[in-house]
Protein backbone atom coordinates (compact mmCIF):
# COMPACT_ATOMS: atom_id res chain seq x y z
CA UNK A 1 0.00 0.00 0.00
CA UNK A 2 2.61 2.70 0.40
CA UNK A 3 4.53 1.56 -2.40
CA UNK A 4 1.62 2.16 -4.18
CA UNK A 5 0.80 5.85 -2.32
CA UNK A 6 4.84 6.48 -3.12
CA UNK A 7 4.77 5.76 -6.39
CA UNK A 8 1.98 7.62 -7.04
CA UNK A 9 2.31 11.37 -9.13
CA UNK A 10 -0.70 12.77 -7.27
CA UNK A 11 1.67 11.70 -3.91
CA UNK A 12 4.60 13.98 -4.87
CA UNK A 13 2.42 16.57 -6.56
CA UNK A 14 1.03 16.70 -3.02
CA UNK A 15 4.07 16.70 -1.45
CA UNK A 16 5.51 19.62 -3.25
CA UNK A 17 2.63 21.58 -2.20
CA UNK A 18 3.23 20.88 1.65
CA UNK A 19 7.44 21.69 0.68
CA UNK A 20 5.73 24.98 -0.77
CA UNK A 21 4.28 25.68 2.71
CA UNK A 22 6.93 25.43 4.35
CA UNK A 23 8.93 27.65 2.20
CA UNK A 24 7.00 30.11 2.86
CA UNK A 25 6.96 30.10 6.41
CA UNK A 26 11.34 29.95 5.60
CA UNK A 27 10.74 33.06 3.71
CA UNK A 28 8.44 34.78 6.49
CA UNK A 29 11.53 34.08 9.07
CA UNK A 30 13.79 35.74 6.36
CA UNK A 31 11.62 38.71 5.45
CA UNK A 32 11.24 39.47 9.81
CA UNK A 33 14.60 39.92 9.58
CA UNK A 34 14.83 42.32 6.66
CA UNK A 35 14.22 46.79 6.51
CA UNK A 36 10.27 46.22 5.55
CA UNK A 37 8.82 48.39 7.38
CA UNK A 38 6.48 47.17 10.44
CA UNK A 39 4.25 49.97 11.20
CA UNK A 40 1.27 51.52 9.42
CA UNK A 41 2.50 55.15 9.59
CA UNK A 42 5.97 53.54 7.68
CA UNK A 43 4.26 51.75 5.41
CA UNK A 44 2.52 54.43 4.34
CA UNK A 45 5.43 56.62 3.57
CA UNK A 46 7.07 53.44 1.86
CA UNK A 47 3.71 53.36 -0.45
CA UNK A 48 3.79 57.20 -0.93
CA UNK A 49 7.26 57.18 -2.34
CA UNK A 50 6.03 55.19 -5.67
CA UNK A 51 3.77 57.81 -6.25
CA UNK A 52 1.42 57.06 -9.23
CA UNK A 53 2.64 53.47 -9.16
CA UNK A 54 1.16 53.15 -5.02
CA UNK A 55 -2.32 51.77 -5.65
CA UNK A 56 -0.21 49.13 -7.81
CA UNK A 57 2.13 48.47 -5.63
CA UNK A 58 0.24 48.68 -2.61
CA UNK A 59 -2.54 45.82 -4.38
CA UNK A 60 0.50 43.60 -5.51
CA UNK A 61 1.70 43.59 -1.72
CA UNK A 62 -1.53 42.28 -0.92
CA UNK A 63 -1.33 39.84 -3.28
CA UNK A 64 1.82 38.33 -3.02
CA UNK A 65 1.62 38.64 1.30
CA UNK A 66 0.15 34.93 2.22
CA UNK A 67 3.48 33.62 0.76
CA UNK A 68 5.73 35.10 2.91
CA UNK A 69 3.42 35.56 5.64
CA UNK A 70 3.47 39.37 5.93
CA UNK A 71 0.66 40.32 8.73
CA UNK A 72 -2.74 41.55 6.20
CA UNK A 73 -3.96 43.60 9.16
CA UNK A 74 -0.29 46.27 8.88
CA UNK A 75 -1.53 46.39 5.14
CA UNK A 76 -5.00 46.90 5.91
CA UNK A 77 -4.19 49.90 8.15
CA UNK A 78 -1.49 51.45 5.85
CA UNK A 79 -3.85 51.51 2.99
CA UNK A 80 -6.68 53.27 5.00
CA UNK A 81 -3.85 55.99 5.82
CA UNK A 82 -2.28 56.10 2.23
CA UNK A 83 -5.43 56.25 0.19
CA UNK A 84 -8.44 56.69 2.46
CA UNK A 85 -11.16 54.70 3.33
CA UNK A 86 -12.82 54.60 -0.07
CA UNK A 87 -9.85 53.96 -1.72
CA UNK A 88 -7.82 51.73 0.63
CA UNK A 89 -10.77 49.81 0.63
CA UNK A 90 -10.60 49.05 -2.91
CA UNK A 91 -7.60 47.94 -3.64
CA UNK A 92 -6.89 46.12 -0.54
CA UNK A 93 -10.01 43.41 -1.18
CA UNK A 94 -8.84 43.43 -4.22
CA UNK A 95 -5.15 42.53 -3.56
CA UNK A 96 -6.60 40.13 -0.87
CA UNK A 97 -8.59 37.86 -3.22
CA UNK A 98 -6.10 38.30 -5.54
CA UNK A 99 -3.91 36.34 -3.53
CA UNK A 100 -6.38 33.96 -2.16
CA UNK A 101 -7.32 33.00 -5.87
CA UNK A 102 -3.43 32.24 -6.51
CA UNK A 103 -2.72 30.03 -3.27
CA UNK A 104 -6.56 28.25 -4.00
CA UNK A 105 -4.91 27.58 -7.54
CA UNK A 106 -1.49 26.11 -6.25
CA UNK A 107 -3.12 23.89 -4.00
CA UNK A 108 -5.46 22.69 -6.46
CA UNK A 109 -2.43 22.37 -8.72
CA UNK A 110 -0.22 20.70 -6.66
CA UNK A 111 -2.27 18.57 -3.82
CA UNK A 112 -5.98 18.34 -4.91
CA UNK A 113 -6.10 15.12 -6.95
CA UNK A 114 -4.42 13.40 -4.43
CA UNK A 115 -6.69 14.23 -1.79
CA UNK A 116 -9.51 13.34 -3.86
CA UNK A 117 -7.65 9.98 -4.33
CA UNK A 118 -7.43 9.26 -0.62
CA UNK A 119 -10.74 10.24 0.36
CA UNK A 120 -12.76 8.83 -2.66
CA UNK A 121 -15.95 8.42 -1.47
CA UNK A 122 -15.94 10.73 1.21
CA UNK A 123 -14.74 13.36 -0.26
CA UNK A 124 -18.07 14.95 -0.62
CA UNK A 125 -18.99 15.15 2.86
CA UNK A 126 -16.09 16.68 3.19
CA UNK A 127 -16.62 19.12 1.15
CA UNK A 128 -20.48 19.98 2.54
CA UNK A 129 -19.26 20.33 6.38
CA UNK A 130 -15.86 22.34 5.69
CA UNK A 131 -15.73 24.26 2.65
CA UNK A 132 -18.99 26.49 1.19
CA UNK A 133 -19.30 29.79 0.42
CA UNK A 134 -20.43 30.45 3.62
CA UNK A 135 -17.81 28.83 5.67
CA UNK A 136 -15.02 30.94 3.00
CA UNK A 137 -17.19 33.98 3.37
CA UNK A 138 -16.97 33.78 7.41
CA UNK A 139 -13.87 33.42 7.82
CA UNK A 140 -12.63 35.69 5.70
CA UNK A 141 -14.86 38.39 7.17
CA UNK A 142 -13.21 37.57 10.80
CA UNK A 143 -10.17 39.09 11.53
CA UNK A 144 -8.63 36.16 13.84
CA UNK A 145 -9.00 33.53 11.31
CA UNK A 146 -5.79 33.14 9.20
CA UNK A 147 -6.92 33.00 5.26
CA UNK A 148 -4.01 31.69 4.49
CA UNK A 149 -5.09 28.20 5.56
CA UNK A 150 -8.27 28.80 4.14
CA UNK A 151 -7.32 29.46 0.68
CA UNK A 152 -5.05 26.12 0.81
CA UNK A 153 -7.79 24.11 2.62
CA UNK A 154 -10.15 25.51 0.15
CA UNK A 155 -7.58 24.50 -2.69
CA UNK A 156 -7.80 20.97 -1.65
CA UNK A 157 -11.26 20.28 -0.90
CA UNK A 158 -13.46 20.15 -4.47
CA UNK A 159 -14.57 24.00 -4.26
CA UNK A 160 -14.53 25.33 -7.25
CA UNK A 161 -12.64 28.51 -7.95
CA UNK A 162 -16.07 30.98 -8.73
CA UNK A 163 -18.08 30.39 -5.64
CA UNK A 164 -14.46 30.37 -3.64
CA UNK A 165 -13.17 33.94 -5.99
CA UNK A 166 -16.72 35.19 -4.56
CA UNK A 167 -16.96 34.09 -1.42
CA UNK A 168 -13.73 35.87 -0.71
CA UNK A 169 -14.53 38.80 -2.30
CA UNK A 170 -17.71 39.13 0.06
CA UNK A 171 -15.99 38.26 2.93
CA UNK A 172 -13.07 40.32 2.90
CA UNK A 173 -14.63 43.48 1.70
CA UNK A 174 -15.76 44.36 4.99
CA UNK A 175 -12.88 43.26 6.39
CA UNK A 176 -11.01 45.96 4.20
CA UNK A 177 -13.96 48.39 5.37
CA UNK A 178 -13.13 48.39 8.79
CA UNK A 179 -9.71 48.01 8.72
CA UNK A 180 -8.90 50.85 6.36
CA UNK A 181 -11.84 53.20 8.18
CA UNK A 182 -9.75 51.91 11.37
CA UNK A 183 -6.49 52.82 9.64
CA UNK A 184 -7.23 56.32 8.62
CA UNK A 185 -9.33 57.04 11.85
CA UNK A 186 -5.42 56.46 13.59
CA UNK A 187 -4.69 60.33 12.09
CA UNK A 188 -7.66 61.38 14.78
CA UNK A 189 -7.18 58.65 17.65
CA UNK A 190 -9.59 59.63 20.51
CA UNK A 191 -12.16 61.02 18.12
CA UNK A 192 -15.81 60.63 17.30
CA UNK A 193 -14.34 58.67 13.74
CA UNK A 194 -11.71 56.82 16.01
CA UNK A 195 -14.50 55.35 18.06
CA UNK A 196 -16.93 54.51 15.62
CA UNK A 197 -14.21 52.68 13.90
CA UNK A 198 -12.84 50.69 16.52
CA UNK A 199 -16.35 49.63 17.40
CA UNK A 200 -17.30 48.51 14.09
CA UNK A 201 -13.78 45.98 14.25
CA UNK A 202 -15.41 44.57 17.53
CA UNK A 203 -18.47 43.92 15.85
CA UNK A 204 -16.75 42.70 12.78
CA UNK A 205 -15.42 39.64 15.28
CA UNK A 206 -18.55 39.72 17.38
CA UNK A 207 -21.53 39.40 15.04
CA UNK A 208 -20.24 36.54 12.80
CA UNK A 209 -18.90 34.21 15.39
CA UNK A 210 -22.42 34.41 17.36
CA UNK A 211 -24.31 34.07 14.15
CA UNK A 212 -21.93 30.97 13.68
CA UNK A 213 -22.47 29.89 17.08
CA UNK A 214 -26.13 30.12 16.73
CA UNK A 215 -26.41 28.05 13.45
CA UNK A 216 -24.38 25.27 14.84
CA UNK A 217 -26.59 25.26 18.36
CA UNK A 218 -29.42 25.03 16.02
CA UNK A 219 -28.26 22.39 13.58
CA UNK A 220 -27.41 20.41 16.52
CA UNK A 221 -30.74 20.86 17.97
CA UNK A 222 -32.06 19.65 14.70
CA UNK A 223 -30.08 16.86 14.75
CA UNK A 224 -31.10 15.59 18.47
CA UNK A 225 -34.58 16.11 17.24
CA UNK A 226 -34.23 13.68 14.19
CA UNK A 227 -32.74 11.28 16.52
CA UNK A 228 -35.06 11.28 19.11
CA UNK A 229 -38.16 10.85 17.06
CA UNK A 230 -36.01 7.49 15.57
Amino acid sequence: MLRAIVRDRRFWRFALFLVLVAMTGALAIVRAGGGVPHTPLALREMIAQWGVLGPLVFTGMFAVRPFVFFPSTLLFLAGGLAFGVGWGTLYAATGATLGAVIGFLIARALGSDFVRAQLGDHLSAVEANRWGVGLVCVLNLIPVFPVTLINYGAGLSGMSLLPFTAAVALGITPRAFAYSFFGHSLLHIGSRQFIVALTLLVALVVIPLSVRYRLRARSRAAAASETAAL
